[in-house]
């Protein structure tokens, strides 16, 4: 009786396992037929055609821009100014009165002093008449020529006084703000006036950490203004023969014409300076770089039948940035077909769709350079 009931168990679970196993089977040759039925998965995307670029690393640093010659003005005597020849912000000549102080009574003296020395004058022109005679003494013939050199020495000495009360310019340069009046009283030593001078070139200086190899003489670099986008070519005139003992940076000036460039002194400009050689690397866009948390890597291209391609991926070392190009410092050759826009799609092994086939051309072809910042 019991085995009865045993048996009737076995087979009612023998029947339902093979009812289900029956029921996979059915559902997996549907699925099989349905999968067999729709096309593999693809994807069109941009490609381009790996290839080398000129690539030389630079280094941007601030520059200050340094004025050609500056000057500042100080009266050395003291006395009211009767002469003002230097509007604030004007261009002076070299040699132009800029000021005058009150010197009347060195006018007067001076006055006196060439009185003096015309009577000493024609005194010792007597004396000579007379000595040839033999009249008088050589002596007093000498005692008269001594008293001409005297008087010179004064009159000489009034005019350096009437001098050191006149300011001229030394050379041509535009006139700093001020705010002296005809009429002002100045002691003496005060401040008078700025003077910066105006020539036909403009003097950047920018320091360089000493890592970096000295420059040459003539070397080019790239001046950029802050408010501007242009870049301007200088070049450097000077080095200066020690480095800082604070900073260990050596100081550069590189001159730019002012006909190319005008800037006013002190100006901060930022100096690009290339610190290495030119050299080929491979360079790819952005767009075809992809990163996760295994690394850097790209999407090769690799030709497969019906005019379509298999995408692979191939881990990619990067180098600098420069704009929207990468160096590729090594995992990829030149002549690569390469998924560019639309690289995202893409996992190992699927089938790819050039969307600009027969467009396929060189990544880059400008010179890109790395810009970097110097500590």
């Amino acid at each position: 009786m019991n085995l009865t009931k045993w048996l009737i168990v076995i087979i009612i679970l023998a029947a339902t396992i093979f009812g289900l196993h029956s029921y996979k089977t059915s559902l997996q040759q549907a699925a099989s037929a349905q999968a067999a039925s729709m096309p593999e998965p693809a994807a069109t995307v941009n490609a381009i055609n790996v290839s080398t670029i000129s690539y030389q690393k630079n280094v941007r640093v601030s520059g200050e821009v340094q004025a050609f010659k500056f000057l500042m003005l100080h009266n050395e005597l003291a006395g009211e100014i009767t002469r003002l020849n230097a509007t604030s912000g004007s261009v002076v000549k070299k040699g132009q009165t800029l000021l005058e102080l009150d010197h009347r009574d060195e006018d007067a003296r001076l006055i006196a002093a060439k009185a003096t020395l015309l009577l000493q004058q024609q005194t010792l022109d007597r004396n000579i008449e007379l000595h040839k005679n033999r009249t008088i003494s050589e002596e007093q013939v000498d005692q008269a020529r001594a008293a001409v050199q005297i008087a010179q020495a004064d009159i000489s000495v009034i005019k350096t006084a009437i001098d050191r009360k006149t300011i001229t310019a030394p050379f041509t340069a535009k006139v700093g703000i001020h705010t002296l009046e005809v009429g002002q009283y100045l002691d003496k030593n005060s401040q008078v006036l700025e003077l910066v001078g105006v020539n036909d070139f403009t003097w950047i200086d920018f320091n360089l950490p000493q890592l970096y190899q000295e420059l040459d003489l003539a070397s080019n670099v790239s001046i950029k203004p802050m408010n501007q986008s242009t870049e301007y070519a200088a070049s450097i005139i000077a080095v200066d023969p020690k480095l800082s003992r604070m900073s260990r940076h050596l100081k550069y000036r590189a001159q730019i014409p002012t006909a190319t460039l005008a800037l006013k002194p002190n100006t901060l400009v930022s100096v690009i300076v290339p610190v290495a050689k030119e050299v080929q690397l491979v360079a790819v866009p952005d767009l075809a770089i992809k990163r996760d948390a295994l690394g850097n890597y790209v999407f090769v291209l690799e030709a497969s039948d019906e005019g379509s391609y298999r995408a692979k991926q191939v881990p990619v070392q990067l180098g600098e940035r420069v704009g929207e190009q990468v160096m590729i410092v090594s995992g990829l050759e030149v002549g690569q077909l390469i998924a560019n826009k639309g690289s995202f799609k893409l996992f190992p092994g699927m089938k790819v769709y050039l969307a600009n086939a027969g467009d396929t051309d060189n990544v880059a072809t400008q010179t890109p350079a790395a810009d970097t910042t110097a500590k």
